[in-house]
């Protein structure tokens, strides 16, 4: 298995998860924050969920080039988590999705929306994908009006984690004229 790469925007280091136990210590602090959670699972991760998650980010990672990324600042704080990875839908979709998972602390201050357009540039430049995908809860405006900033659509809604979500998206195509321009 091959290590996804590290990345770097203006601001943050993203670092690939391993499954040593400072990377889990993070993955479990923000698993087991009921305010990290409110709009993804609705409340903090069970220990038993913990056992789960863990192994389910773990065999998730470094799988043709995605995976999940630690968000650390100039200071070597870890921040929060970011993802690039399939969308669990019902029907095969093949939309790979971004998003992230950010610590209290942090909120507030831009980081989704930077770690989320690096990772689109990632998807696009060196992993070629022809598009990019994201979900929110309807009610977490915070974190849909990231998704806009790092450059996603609004482009309705889908089923995914056995819901209907505000679905968001950017091509291929549409991603290098912006930057182009």
């Amino acid at each position: 298995m091959t290590t996804n790469p590290k990345l770097h925007s203006d601001r943050f280091s993203l670092i690939p998860i391993q499954d040593t136990v400072d990377s889990n210590r993070h993955l479990i602090e923000m698993m087991q924050d009921s305010r990290v959670q409110r709009y993804i699972t609705g409340a903090a991760f069970t220990d038993e969920q913990v056992t789960a998650g863990l192994e389910r980010f773990h065999r998730l990672n470094n799988v043709n080039g995605q995976g999940f990324w630690l968000i650390y600042d100039s200071e070597d704080n870890c921040v929060g988590m970011c993802l690039l990875k399939p969308m669990p839908t019902k029907e095969e979709t093949g939309n790979i999705e971004t998003g992230y998972w950010l610590k209290p602390a942090y909120w507030g201050q831009g980081i989704a929306a930077e770690v989320a357009a690096r990772l689109i540039e990632y998807a696009f430049v060196d992993l070629d994908l022809p598009r990019v995908t994201a979900v929110v809860d309807d009610q977490n405006i915070a974190s849909a009006k990231s998704l806009l900033r790092a450059g996603l659509l609004r482009e309705g809604t889908i089923i995914a984690y056995d819901t209907e979500l505000p679905f968001y998206q950017l091509h291929r195509d549409q991603y290098f004229a912006k930057t182009s321009a």
